[in-house]
């Protein structure tokens, strides 16, 4: 717990008797740092400047000893596709070491994917085929710093090619506290299946890293009974019509990547190699042989890696927790109370409760129902139920993963979409349930007798709505934990679609409503919303309120369609305890360069600490103490995504950077 922050370890804990169990509650200090001020990181205005990093020089704040500043910089760590010694424990890196060195002297690549055997895999073009060049990530996610004993530790998570991988990477710190690499390997999951999308990420309170995987698979899809071949899956999200006037039927592309119900999958199944190798989407003849490679059941939960300080770790993924399309799941001090987001479209929120502190095989899952009490013109303010879906063990729910498909859960039927006076309303047969959730739309369902408890956390968003909880968010992103205020924030990166009221980004249109209850009924915000958690003594959050939107009517330019002095698309989010600040991390398109901002929950004050080069998103960002300094982790995904100056004479190149703000003395 060396590097949890400061404030977690120095709160007092009150037990309190909520019924037979005893629930932790943290009474938080004071920070020890009051009037904290980053000197703002000036937003470049010359296009060559604009390629490139640039952070806070200093930070300046009020302790008990009185008022004072340090200098501040931004230190990168590791770039994607750099060099570094393969770590001792590194057996399967052969394929990848430097001819110039011995075996014992083997070099690894930052952020190379690799199968399942640990063979690196290569870059796949549009036809599927494999190319003559390494696939390197260049999408560097949630970086978490670590001091086990005496040894300090990054393990970094790749969220993008397909497969993910996840990087653990010893490190030194010098008297100076600035850190430098030693040696790193690959995280090997392929005991589980391999990592599925590993995004955003959290500290457990008893200093483990805490992950999650994103856009899980639809198994639906996967089931031979319901969707026998690719025809009738490409093309079929939103399938049901939901117009006066549909479209007459079209047929949807086949290819690989073009048919969005698949791509990842198709992606993914070189990760799984057999016999004859990587299994290229070129050598993948459709969905009758991708249901003989990937079995969707084992993508999509939150994980837990534990480090030893001999370098060693235990890495698993959380069946009980239940499945989604985990943005970032986030422990509370009591150790046994998380929350998860649920990133994409028509996603839900999960509450679950560990049965004993510190171990998150077991408990109870959660599902939030939201009523709202504010008109919705500035975001909304809700008032929060929580619906129970049961007790599981990840014991039972693993291996009812690994036998069971989709059918043997749930019974389909078509819905039956009837129109009246202009409206559009659904109908499903006797006994099944319409639900409107993730990609898949209006859906009809029945769960199959005694399927219940499995089908809570193989399909948790599904179930979560048939059972009344609230499907509607857009881009549900990171959460954070503030002790002082006994209070978390999360960030909703785009307010549109199933939060509007039966409209899409302003218009018309009920296809992400129809069916479902319509709990979220907000005024359409491109820029994205930050809002504030309320929690109860038992650590239940009870309101939600928006704590500041982006603002897409004023302060905009021709490359910047949300304020530019103003948050846009804000993605994850850290509390800083010792310093009383918010972070704010964005991931936008609506502003020419990405932002890391800090905030102050009490004025409102903000200012820029961290600005990306071109195309590149903030990832990562959260406060870790290592010894006797601090750090600010932020991460620069993907540069030039999206962006056609990758070839212009000041590029940075597209390599992520994974690096830090600091060091920090407090």
């Amino acid at each position: 717990m060396r590097n949890r922050l400061r404030n977690v370890l120095i709160a007092v804990f009150v037990v309190v008797s909520v019924g037979a169990v005893a629930v932790a509650v943290a009474v938080a200090a004071e920070p020890k740092y009051s009037h904290v001020k980053f000197a703002p990181a000036s937003l470049p205005s010359l296009h060559p400047a604009k390629h490139h990093l640039r952070s806070t020089k200093e930070v300046s704040m009020c302790g008990p000893e009185g008022c004072f500043s340090q200098p501040l910089d931004y230190h990168v760590i590791l770039r994607s596709g750099e060099g570094v010694q393969c770590s001792k424990r590194s057996n399967r890196s052969i394929e990848v070491r430097s001819r110039r060195h011995s075996e014992e002297q083997c070099e690894e690549i930052f952020g190379l994917t690799k199968d399942q055997n640990e063979q690196p895999l290569f870059y796949t073009n549009a036809e599927g085929t494999k190319s003559s060049n390494y696939d390197v990530s260049d999408n560097p996610d949630f970086s978490s710093l670590l001091q086990v004993g005496s040894s300090f530790f990054s393990l970094v998570q790749f969220e993008y090619p397909r497969p993910g991988v996840m990087y653990l990477t010893r490190l030194h710190q010098d008297e100076q506290g600035q850190l430098s690499p030693v040696s790193s390997e690959m995280v090997d999951w392929s005991h589980q299946g391999g990592l599925w999308i590993p995004c955003a990420g959290s500290l457990s309170p008893w200093n483990t890293h805490i992950g999650g995987e994103e856009y899980e698979p639809d198994a639906k899809y996967f089931s031979a009974l319901y969707y026998p071949n690719d025809t009738m899956i490409c093309g079929s999200s939103f399938g049901v019509c939901t117009s006066i006037e549909c479209a007459e039927d079209t047929i949807s592309s086949t290819m690989w990547n073009q048919c969005s119900e698949l791509t990842n999958a198709y992606s993914f199944a070189k990760y799984l190699a057999g016999s004859n190798g990587p299994q290229y989407p070129e050598h993948v003849d459709g969905i009758e042989e991708l249901r003989e490679i990937i079995n969707p059941y084992d993508y999509g939960y939150a994980f837990e890696v534990a480090v030893g300080e001999d370098g060693s770790y235990n890495a698993n993924k959380w069946y009980a927790v239940g499945r989604r399309s985990n943005e970032l799941a986030y422990i509370l001090p009591d150790e046994r109370t998380m929350y998860l987001s649920d990133d994409g479209t028509n996603v839900v929120f999960h509450m679950f409760i560990a049965d004993e502190p510190k171990d998150f095989s077991s408990g109870t899952l959660y599902a939030a129902k939201f009523n709202q009490e504010t008109d919705g013109s500035k975001g909304g303010t809700f008032g929060i139920e929580w619906i129970d879906l049961g007790r599981a063990t990840s014991e039972e729910i693993e291996e009812a993963a690994k036998t069971l498909k989709f059918h043997d859960l749930f019974e389909i039927a078509k819905p039956e979409v009837h129109f009246s006076e202009g409206k559009a309303r659904v109908r499903c047969p006797e006994q099944f349930d319409s639900v409107n959730q993730g990609t898949a739309g209006v859906e009809c369902l029945k769960v199959k007798e005694g399927m219940d408890l499995v089908a809570s956390r193989l399909e948790s968003r599904r179930y979560s709505a048939m059972k009344g909880a609230t499907t509607e968010f857009t881009k549900l992103e990171g959460l954070t934990y503030d002790p002082r205020r006994n209070q978390m924030y999360a960030a909703v990166s785009d307010i549109k679609n199933g939060m509007e009221d039966n409209m899409s980004a302003g218009s018309p249109e009920v296809k992400y409503d129809i069916g479902g209850d319509n709990d979220i009924r907000v005024k359409y915000n491109k820029c994205g919303c930050v809002y504030t958690l309320k929690l109860d003594e038992d650590n239940h959050v009870t309101k939600m309120a928006p704590l500041l939107c982006g603002d897409s009517e004023s302060g905009l330019d021709d490359k910047n369609y949300c304020n530019i002095n103003s948050v846009s698309n804000p993605d994850n989010v850290a509390f800083l305890d010792d310093l009383d600040t918010l972070l704010i991390a964005e991931d936008t398109r609506n502003h020419e360069n990405n932002v890391l901002w800090s905030y102050n929950v009490d004025t409102g004050e903000k200012d820029r600490i961290f600005i990306a080069p071109l195309g590149a998103e903030v990832t990562s960002p959260y406060f870790y103490r290592l010894g006797n300094y601090s750090y600010i982790m932020a991460v620069a995904q993907h540069p030039y995504e999206h962006n056609h100056w990758l070839f212009d004479t000041s590029s940075s190149g597209k390599a992520g950077h994974v690096g830090y703000i600091g060091p920090i003395q407090l």
